[in-house]
């Protein structure tokens, strides 16, 4: 009975010893977490704990400010003071916005015009019919009617005009409308002149030009002669083509050497000479039919002009037939 008694008392303190050893506090933080440990001294500034897993380690120090409340074991909760929130800076102020200077427009100032057509630059101070009174460098000064022509103000435009008659006189007349029957019909440029050759040199009013001038000179005063040269263009093109043909024919001709016959060589320059033969024979054609072409133009140069011319003397009178 006895052993049965000691056996219970026992396993009560067991009992109770455990549940002290489960009872842990909490402390929360001020940023939510939660740690669960035995706090061992709580100071204003500071609070000491172990971590509950591991009692018999080192104590951890937190300050209070970080500390949102205590959770202590037995249920007592502890806040602390949250720390209060720092007050906005306060806004710089807005910098001063600078100050726009506006442009006074001086209503005073004019431009004088004499009778004499000089002009002057300067502030009215009075403005009557019989004078006027102006400053200029500090200095007042006054004119009398009788030398004055106009008073221009240059804000604005508005004249004042004495001795009407005269300014008038000064003012520019407007330039009459030109009807279109007045205007002056355009000139256009007439070239005129014999054309001289001189192998690839055309000279025409003593100045040389190209044969693109020349076509342009002849298309615009002879058709007929316009058209001897385009003949030519067409020659000369043609025998181009064909001496290019009989000069690719040589160079075949040539080519074929390398394979040590030479009568495909021959063969082939023979056929060379045709084309070759056509292109000089266009191309000297062209010569001729360019030469042509200036002289029907230079033709209307050339008639002979058939002038009668009277001979007056002091002792007798003539008539001359001029070619």
């Amino acid at each position: 009975m006895r052993h049965t008694f000691l056996k219970a008392v026992f396993g009560l303190a067991a009992l109770l010893l455990s549940l002290g050893a489960c009872a842990q506090d909490i402390i929360v933080t001020t940023d939510a977490r939660k740690i669960e440990a035995k706090i061992t001294e709580v100071t204003k500034s500071e609070i000491r704990y172990k971590e509950k897993d591991y009692l018999d380690g080192p104590t951890f120090v937190i300050s209070t400010d970080d500390i949102s409340s205590i959770i202590y074991a037995n249920g007592k909760v502890v806040l602390y003071s949250q720390p209060s929130t720092p007050a906005p800076k306060p806004e710089p102020d807005p910098e001063p916005v600078p100050e726009v200077r506006q442009s006074v427009i001086d209503e005073s100032i004019a431009e004088i015009t004499l009778l004499s057509g000089r002009t002057i630059t300067a502030h009215i101070v009075e403005l009557r019919s019989d004078h006027v009174t102006y400053a200029m460098d500090g200095d007042e000064r006054i004119l009398p009617a009788s030398q004055l022509a106009k008073v221009t103000f240059l804000h604005n435009g508005q004249v004042k005009v004495y001795n009407q008659d005269a300014a008038a006189t000064m003012m520019p007349k407007p330039k009459a409308a030109v009807t279109q029957s007045e205007q002056p019909e355009p000139t256009t440029a007439h070239t005129s002149g014999r054309i001289y050759r001189d192998g690839r040199e055309y000279m025409h009013n003593n100045r040389f030009i190209s044969s693109k001038e020349v076509a342009r000179i002849l298309e615009r005063e002879d058709k007929a002669a316009y058209k001897q040269w385009k003949k030519a263009d067409g020659m000369l093109i043609g025998g181009g083509v064909c001496a290019g043909i009989g000069s690719g024919l040589v160079l075949g001709g040539l080519f074929s050497l390398t394979s040590g016959n030479a009568a495909p060589c021959l063969i082939i320059d023979c056929c060379a000479l045709l084309p070759l033969g056509v292109g000089l024979g266009l191309c000297l054609g062209a010569n001729a039919q360019y030469n042509k072409a200036i002289d029907i133009y230079n033709s209307k140069y050339d008639q002979a002009a058939v002038q009668l011319q009277w001979h007056v003397a002091p002792n007798e009178v003539g008539l001359a037939i001029a070619f």
